[in-house]
């Protein structure tokens, strides 16, 4: 059984309105960083390219994607986040909606969904609806990738976070996607669990 309630819209926005959340990093996670950098599939080789970050928050990782060159489509619930995040994402061109990312639709597909602190903010009853979010929205040859935390915190625990694992992602996600990398994160963000780098290609 799995404890807490289903959070609103009106309770992210409070949680940001009251100063910066916990899980806040103040920039980017370090291992997007590194992999923007050491991965051409992210980095160069994606200029241009249509990216999905999905309850960006703040808007750090949707930043870092952006001034790699992806056309960046960032979406969370939280309205009140908009006059935070315009003036960083305006020169890198990366746009911001206020929407619920979970029922947020594009008539264009994308070739990467970002997924940092996204999936673990979701009730585990709705993690079917990641999945229908991702099929939706990533076009065949696209990606999901995740930094996937906290592990080994347990359900009964609560949230958010909630638990979660590159299972429970690839559960979510389904036949439509196929797990093509699960490593630890060299370049941990969130020092009180372990992390994982975990990507899943749509077929």
């Amino acid at each position: 059984m799995t404890e807490g309630r289903k959070l609103t819209g009106r309770d992210w926005s409070i949680r940001y309105v009251m100063g910066r959340p916990s899980w806040d990093l103040g920039g980017p996670h370090p291992e997007l960083v590194a992999r923007l950098t050491e991965d051409p599939t992210l980095g160069g080789e994606a200029r241009g390219t249509r990216a999905f970050v999905p309850g960006c928050g703040l808007g750090h990782d949707a930043e870092a994607l952006a001034e790699a060159g992806w056309a960046v489509t960032a979406v969370d619930y939280a309205a009140e986040l908009e006059p935070l995040v315009k003036g960083r994402f305006g020169p890198v061109g990366c746009r911001f909606v206020a929407e619920d990312a979970l029922t947020f639709d594009d008539p264009e597909p994308y070739e990467l969904l970002f997924d940092h602190t996204f999936f673990c903010a979701i009730h585990p009853e709705d993690r079917p609806v990641f999945g229908e979010m991702a099929r939706r929205l990533v076009g065949k040859g696209g990606r999901v990738c995740s930094i996937v935390f906290p592990l080994g915190k347990q359900l009964a625990a609560g949230g958010p976070p909630w638990g979660i694992t590159p299972e429970d992602l690839e559960a979510a996600l389904g036949s439509d996607f196929e797990k093509v990398d699960d490593q630890p994160v060299a370049l941990c963000g969130h020092p009180s669990w372990s992390e994982r780098w975990a990507v899943f290609a749509r077929l």
